[in-house]
């Protein structure tokens, strides 16, 4: 295998087990960010990327020369200035090659490379074979400076330890996502949840497939699953309003208990006709669930106005959101091996909280029955192969249950019967710093525990310094786009182990669709290229408002219109526009 291509320098200066400077060849042209090899003090190649570039000119020193000395100079030494022109390469070490066969691993370095030892460009064929593709991996782009370099993420890693993908408004994040997605999808047949709240997703088309394995989900509320915390959220009762949300939770249990098959508008509606009722006989007369028993409470003037308050408020959510209530189970919708997008665009932003909440909460409650039912089933089953336990009834009874579990699970949805991916854009909107909602509370326990159930997850935000600590520390691969804000830039370096400061400098400097992997689906922290998704030949939605356009298009309408409305006057007729 070929290791090096031309020579590009040679080592001058103090050099370490983690970098070294060099003196440029002077017909070579190098790049930041380009991919060098050089032989340490015991023979091995050990790689590195250039993170700095320096131009000097010795006859023109900066602490000699003011503006009129460099003209002399220049005068003086004539063409002799390019001859003592001298590029200096700072390099950061990536570690010494080790070969495997077809792969090649990147190995501690341990031995520093001595001065005078040529530097060479490193060949595509050792980037190919460090950046091999295994089993399970996906490719999203190629090496930022070398198109001829493909880059793969290793799916198992990507989905059981997380990721997040991080970028300012523009910087390509749906592009990047819609390229991860449809990878896993088409080539893996994985099964993708991914959490839209602003449309970005919903006319989502595979490159290969179309929307064969495209499944796009309304989110709509099933108000019979929530608790009277939930609903007074979803209803936008004040978290001070105690006394509104006291009568609620009263008058939401006594329904529920009087109508248990009640479910969707109804059940809401139903909620609306009790207080109502309350408020008309002026007494409550409510079921307590702990005490198993009615209660009746005198209701005085100030408490009659405190139920109206919160009739209205129940009117106008009827009004607003009235055709988005249903009794049926999203989770259900939910289809393995396919890319299925919730759409929750028709609710505002404490609606989708609740929603999220809950969608997800049933989605790893159930992977971790499953996961348990089917590791003791299959323990079970071992023993009993190995002859280590007795078929009893009662371990019958047990394998019985057991099964049971799965099998309902199985018929609720298909998908929850294998590993899923949860893919929540705006995440800063379910798991914002400093709150602790449903939905902040279960992204949080996904982060820590998914990895044992098989639930998986991908973060995306345009604001990370917004976003839950615990559980952006806890994506061990990181995407990150272009991100201009020191607060944001700060936070991702904080809460990201696998980036250095010198990798996030490069940030704020990536054009569109450039991006800097890190973490355990790579091989090595790398700039790359990602696929333009719509090049590939698929397509989402997400685009920017064409402001221009719309009002271009616009004047050309009212312009015609004037137009017609001329030639109309000029032959005496009226126009009525």
């Amino acid at each position: 295998m070929k290791i090096a291509e031309d020579a590009v320098g040679i080592v001058k200066g103090e050099a370490s087990v983690v970098g070294y400077d060099f003196s440029a060849h002077p017909d070579v042209n190098l790049q930041f960010g380009e991919f060098v090899v050089a032989q340490n003090r015991n023979g091995e190649w050990v790689i590195g990327t250039i993170r700095k570039l320096q131009n000097i000119n010795w006859l023109l020193m900066s602490g000699k020369s003011t503006y009129q000395s460099l003209q002399l100079d220049l005068e003086q030494y004539g063409e002799s200035i390019e001859d003592n022109e001298e590029v200096i390469a700072s390099v950061r070490v990536l570690g010494k090659l080790k070969f495997n066969g077809e792969k090649i691993e990147v190995l501690p370095n341990r031995v520093p490379i001595p001065n005078g030892k040529t530097v060479y460009r490193l060949s595509d064929e050792v980037l190919k074979a460090i950046y091999n593709p295994g089993e399970g991996y996906i490719e999203v782009g190629t090496l930022l400076l070398r198109e001829s370099v493909p880059i793969y993420l290793n799916v198992d890693e990507l989905v059981s330890r997380h990721f997040a993908v991080l970028a300012v408004t523009g910087a390509g994040k749906s592009n990047t996502v819609a390229v991860m997605v449809s990878q896993i999808v088409e080539k893996l047949r994985g099964t993708v949840v991914v959490l839209d709240p602003h449309g970005d997703y919903v006319k989502l088309k595979l490159p290969n497939t179309g929307k064969k394995y495209v499944k796009i989900i309304e989110a709509k509320i099933r108000p019979e699953e929530m608790d009277s915390e939930e609903l007074a959220d979803l209803i936008e009762v004040a978290k001070n309003a105690t006394i509104q949300r006291e009568f609620l939770a009263k008058a939401w249990e006594t329904v529920k208990h009087e109508n248990p098959n009640l479910g969707g508008r109804e059940i809401i509606e139903k909620l609306m006709e009790t207080i109502n009722d309350w408020i008309r006989n002026k007494e409550a007369q409510y079921w307590d669930e702990g005490k198993k028993g009615y209660f009746t409470e005198e209701l005085k003037s100030d408490r009659i106005e405190t139920l109206r308050g919160v009739v209205l408020r129940i009117r106008r959510f009827l009004r607003n959101y009235g055709s988005l209530l249903t009794s049926e189970d999203l989770i259900s919708q939910i289809e393995p091996g396919k890319a299925n997008i919730i759409d929750l665009g028709p609710l505002d932003e404490g609606q989708m909280k609740v929603v999220v909440g809950k969608l997800l909460q049933g989605i790893f409650e159930a992977r971790v029955d499953y996961e348990k039912a089917r590791k003791k089933l299959e323990r079970i089953k071992e023993d009993l192969r190995e002859s280590k336990a007795v078929k009893t009834s009662k371990l019958e009874e047990e394998i019985k249950e057991l099964e049971e579990i799965m099998r309902s699970i199985e018929n609720k949805s298909k998908a929850l019967a294998e590993p899923i991916l949860v893919v929540v854009e705006e995440a800063h909107i379910f798991a914002p710093q400093g709150e602790h909602n449903d939905a902040v509370r279960i992204l949080s326990r996904i982060a820590r525990e998914g990895r044992k159930f098989g639930v998986g997850l991908g973060i995306v935000s345009q604001r990370p310094n917004k976003l839950n600590e615990d559980v952006l520390s806890q994506t061990n691969t990181k995407i990150i786009l272009r991100i201009v804000n020191p607060k944001d830039q700060d936070y991702v370096l904080k809460a990201s182990e696998q980036l250095s400061s010198d990798l996030l400098a490069d940030i704020a400097s990536l054009g569109k669709g450039e991006a800097v992997i890190v973490g355990q689906a790579i091989a090595l922290p790398t700039l790359v290229k990602i696929y333009n998704f719509k090049e590939k030949g698929g397509d989402y939605g997400g685009e920017d408002i064409g402001i221009v356009s719309r009002w271009r298009k616009r004047a050309e309408e009212e312009k015609r219109e004037k137009e017609i409305q001329q030639v109309y006057e000029d032959e005496g007729i009226e126009y009525d526009l």
